[in-house]
């Protein structure tokens, strides 16, 4: 028998549930550096199993938005617009969902695992010009960052007061 790794948010109106298993993250909406954006950023999200009152409730889909610096050195969670792991949450529940997000980054080796399945496939693409080739190399190089993220690393810009 194989044990999975999961973590649990307990809300006050339900247990979300994230099995770390490659089908439940998700890497996308990469964003490049330009003249008004000094950083990349991207969108990592989370399938998470949904339980109220005992019972299956469904699966959800959250986000966190990435942002990491210039020097690829720092980086910072952001909440994003919609769909947000943190929307709705007290401050005790936010405090679990960046725990969630700091086993993702820093200790779960399905997160590792998604990220060097991605880097395998972009190495495969064919590009034709220097634009590409330079969108390319920058991606490749935020997601070789991932490999090698501490927890000195990760600064969280998520207001904790309660907004519910």
């Amino acid at each position: 028998m194989k044990m999975l790794e999961s973590k649990v948010i307990q809300t006050r109106y339900e247990k979300e549930i994230f099995i770390d298993e490659k089908p439940n993250i998700e890497i996308n909406g990469f964003r490049s550096l330009n003249k008004n954006t000094p950083f990349y950023e991207f969108m990592i999200g989370l399938d998470l199993m949904r339980i109220r009152d005992n019972e299956y409730y469904g699966y959800k889909k959250s986000f966190i938005r990435i942002r990491i610096s210039e020097d690829l050195q720092s980086l910072f969670v952001l909440e994003p617009d919609l769909q947000s792991i943190f929307a709705g949450k007290n401050t005790q529940e936010k405090e679990a969902a960046m725990e969630l997000i700091h086993y993702l980054l820093v200790d779960s080796q399905t997160f590792n695992q998604v990220v060097s399945d991605m880097i395998s496939s972009l190495r495969k693409v064919n590009v034709v010009n220097s634009l590409e080739i330079k969108e390319l190399k920058i991606k490749l190089d935020v997601l070789e960052r991932l490999l090698n993220v501490s927890e000195d690393d990760i600064k969280f810009t998520i207001p904790l007061e309660n907004i519910a």
